[in-house]
């Protein structure tokens, strides 16, 4: 059988139309909110790299469809970005409280949209923000800590391990890295073979988070001994399928019809999938809380290892949102500290 080569992905579309220098003067249609953000998309390419766009762009599509919805039911003056006001923006902030919305949900929506308006000339929302306006809004309870425990990431391991076909091939390789690295699901999505190094353990995220602007490209340890098994395992299946079917492709999740690497929408379908076969909920996104908890209630002491691992500047960014140091664990380690302190009491 002949092999097929990574096809060619198509050439970048005529963007020139939306490279004008007067925006105010820019027609956006009935549905100027949306339209816009094709504008914001063009232009952004010189300040961001394409994943960031893509995803400011994908919240910023939902929000259009939200503020389509607010004006419909008379809660919004108008959905063109250029003439916004505070009213508007307060009406937005109303829909995401009734949402129930997290704070760090809130805040990232929040952050996008004032991106956005600025790019059109509006600066209501970047007013609000500097005046303290939205101080109570962005205040609250910090959600506790999403983790699994150690019996439920052994079931959800077993499971894997047994799933079978193609699919079962790139969900195992996948859940072996970001557990392993004890990475984002984005950091790994669209990896390269050579980005895993089984000589040394090493993985290169060559997609971090923020990329572009503070995120860096870096090797970084698979420091899970016990998954090495598996991603070799995963190296030598995905090598053998593709082998077989005459493929030829440098993504290490390459979807054998587009010769693409899989979108996360596939990984989180699997996932789906994983979830009902075995009995245990779970994000892509808690291995890497899950690593730095079960790690740190072993190893208290390795803070700034972990720390390391989890690529923060700070320590108390993996301390406040990815190690759940429970009331029980604090016991445990307590138990035997004030032997260190001894009141000299008579009995």
């Amino acid at each position: 059988m002949a092999r097929r080569k990574a096809a060619r992905k198509e050439g970048p579309k005529d963007n020139r139309k939306y490279l004008v220098k007067n925006l105010k003067g820019v027609r956006l249609g009935p549905r100027p909110f949306m339209t816009g953000i094709e504008y914001y998309r063009v232009r952004r390419a010189a300040y961001a790299e394409e994943g960031t766009i893509y995803e400011d762009c994908r919240k910023l599509k939902y929000n259009a469809d939200v503020f389509k919805d607010l004006k419909a039911q008379g809660r919004v003056r108008t959905t063109d970005p250029r003439h916004m006001d505070q009213m508007d923006i307060e009406a937005f902030l109303i829909w995401m409280r009734s949402k129930k919305y997290e704070v760090s949900t809130r805040r990232k929506y929040l952050s996008c949209l004032n991106s956005y308006l600025k790019f059109w000339g509006n600066h209501a929302l970047a007013d609000m923000w500097a005046r303290g306006d939205l101080r109570p809004f962005l205040k609250g309870e910090e959600k506790d800590i999403e983790f699994l425990e150690l019996e439920e990431l052994q079931q959800i391991f077993e499971h894997i391990q047994g799933m079978e076909g193609y699919d079962g091939i790139v969900f195992r390789g996948y859940i072996s890295i970001i557990f392993g690295i004890a990475g984002r699901p984005k950091e790994v999505i669209d990896a390269r073979v050579g980005d895993v190094n089984t000589k040394d353990w090493m993985f290169y995220v060559r997609h971090p988070k923020a990329e572009g602007s503070w995120g860096k490209k870096e090797w970084i340890s698979i420091v899970r001994q016990d998954v090495h098994p598996m991603i070799t395992t995963f190296l030598q299946e995905r090598k053998a399928y593709l082998k077989a079917r005459g493929i030829r492709s440098d993504y290490l999740f390459v979807n054998p019809e587009t010769l693409e690497s899989y979108s996360l929408k596939h990984i989180r379908d699997l996932k789906y999938r994983a979830e009902r076969e075995c009995g245990v909920k779970f994000k892509l996104k808690v291995f890497r809380p899950t690593w730095a908890t079960l790690t740190f209630s072993k190893s208290p002491k390795m803070g700034l290892s972990i720390n390391k691992q989890l690529r923060h500047e700070k320590f108390d960014t993996s301390k406040k949102y990815y190690i759940a140091y429970r009331n029980k664990q604090a016991k445990k380690d307590l138990q035997y500290e004030w032997e260190k302190t001894p009141l000299n009491l008579k009995k």
